[in-house]
């Protein structure tokens, strides 16, 4: 074998040994660095779920049900009013006729003081209500609904919102295709349309916001 020819194997090998190295590289970084990533975009949207469960907070208070769409909640954050309410203990005596007696009762003073702005009180001069349409990082919308459920006889009013992980990490999906195929069914949600929750799925999670 000559010269050439040993010279040829050698600069063979050494790609081959080179492509491989970079190969399992990257199959060991590629979760790591979507973990990463996903850390980062699911904090952010953990965010905006908190948020979002406020507002459907304050709209149940002023209207008796949770908002089912994510337009609608968004604008009453943007223009809508929140009352300042002042609520006071108190007592008072009167007779009872059946016991013909001075007797104590207790009541509850409630007086409406005025309103403030939704995104005001919420969540402090100048929020844009905006940030809370669509999913952090994307031009697609949270997907919302409200319903009632009757739990042991009482009719409770319910909600829930999600965010796709397919739509979260859309475009990450080709650049990592393993990782991306372990978690693209699930969903990052809070609140359920079947249970009396206001709790969000991540809550467990280091993206639980302090």
């Amino acid at each position: 074998m000559n010269s050439k020819v040993q010279l040829g194997i050698k600069a063979v090998l050494i790609v081959t040994s080179v492509l491989l190295t970079v190969r399992i590289y990257q199959s060991i970084m590629q979760p790591i660095n979507f973990q990463r990533i996903e850390n980062t975009r699911l904090c952010e949207v953990t965010e905006q779920l908190e948020s979002i469960r406020e507002a459907q907070l304050a709209y149940k208070s002023e209207f008796g049900s949770y908002c089912a769409s994510i337009d609608e909640l968004v604008g009453f954050v943007d223009t809508g009013f929140i009352s300042i309410i002042e609520r006071k203990d108190t007592s008072f005596m009167y007779y009872d006729k059946i016991y013909q007696k001075d007797m104590n009762k207790d009541s509850v003073i409630i007086r409406v003081l005025g309103q403030e702005s939704v995104s005001t009180q919420l969540f402090g001069e100048g929020f844009m209500a905006e940030t809370l349409r669509n999913i952090s990082g994307t031009d697609s919308t949270f997907t919302m609904d409200a319903s009632e459920i009757n739990k042991n006889g009482v009719d409770v009013a319910t909600f829930e919102v999600s965010a796709p992980y397919k739509v979260i990490f859309a475009d990450i999906a080709e650049e990592y295709p393993q990782a991306y195929k372990k978690v693209e069914n699930d969903a990052w949600t809070i609140g359920s349309l079947t249970e009396p929750t206001i709790s969000g799925n991540y809550e467990n999670t280091r993206c639980k916001t302090e």
